[in-house]
């Protein structure tokens, strides 16, 4: 059996298109967060507006820039505004995606006599976005906190092959995971793609590495409480459920143990 890698060809398609959306996908899913890796992405963006601004004095702005590195100044403003650890890959990803993709207006929408220099155009960029994301950050922890996690496991109906273990599972995940990890057990149990459940405003507007982390979290808790469990066929199946998605957030954490150890 041929296996694909699909990791491959997305680096293949961004060598052949220079598509910014395949180098940012082709990095979201890397085995490890490699921040200066994106600085790919701003530099096709660079050249791009290079193809259509003529004024000699702006484009010298662009070229001056293409030795900039963005990805290590949206890092280390991520970091003063207080996040670590996979919260700063989750913002720093999505922040350049709104950057560069949707709705990718920082050099896209640039006019340089409408706008002025493209250097503070990026500055007040990012600083906007970091306002934007604390206030979404404050209202998802608002909201978490505001809602009964065990009253929610109550109120979603069990499903009908459940057994009476998964269900205290269940309610086991409600109390010490919350309603999100609730939600993405019982939409994989169900066989759904948790990537449905990116930006549900009901969720609490997860984003992508969001749920991935609560995917980790849900296959530990489903470990720990096999120990105590007798229904070894149940917790299996959750494990499985839960394989997928977890896949690339478990290959990364190994890589960046490697790089660690070996330094």
């Amino acid at each position: 059996m041929t296996i694909i890698d699909t990791s491959m060809i997305a680096f293949i398609e961004w060598i052949a298109h220079r598509d910014v959306v395949t180098l940012l996908r082709l990095l979201e899913r890397a085995d490890y967060f490699a921040p200066e890796k994106y600085n790919l992405a701003f530099v096709q963006g660079l050249d791009d507006l290079l193809g259509r601004i003529h004024d000699a004095a702006a484009r010298e702005q662009i070229e001056i820039l293409r030795d900039f590195d963005f990805a290590n100044y949206i890092s280390r403003s991520l970091q003063r505004t207080g996040f670590t650890g996979a919260e700063l890959e989750e913002h720093f990803h999505d922040l350049i995606t709104r950057l560069l993709v949707q709705p990718g207006k920082l050099f896209k929408g640039w006019n340089p006599t409408r706008h002025g220099p493209l250097e503070r155009r990026f500055f007040r960029s990012v600083k906007n976005g970091l306002i934007n994301i604390a206030e979404k950050t404050r209202n998802r922890r608002k909201w978490m906190t505001s809602t009964d996690p065990v009253a929610l496991a109550e109120r979603l109906p069990s499903r009908p092959d459940h057994s009476g273990v998964m269900e205290t599972f269940r309610q086991h995940v409600a109390r010490r995971l919350g309603v999100l990890a609730l939600a993405i057990l019982d939409w994989r149990i169900d066989g759904k793609d948790t990537k449905d459940l990116v930006g549900r405003p009901d969720l609490g507007s997860p984003t992508a590495y969001t749920l991935k982390r609560e995917i980790q979290a849900i296959k530990e808790l489903a470990r720990q409480f096999a120990a105590k469990s007798d229904d070894a066929a149940m917790i299996a199946g959750v494990r499985r459920a839960m394989a997928a998605e977890a896949e690339t957030v478990a290959k990364r954490q190994r890589s960046v143990a490697a790089r660690q150890a070996g330094r």
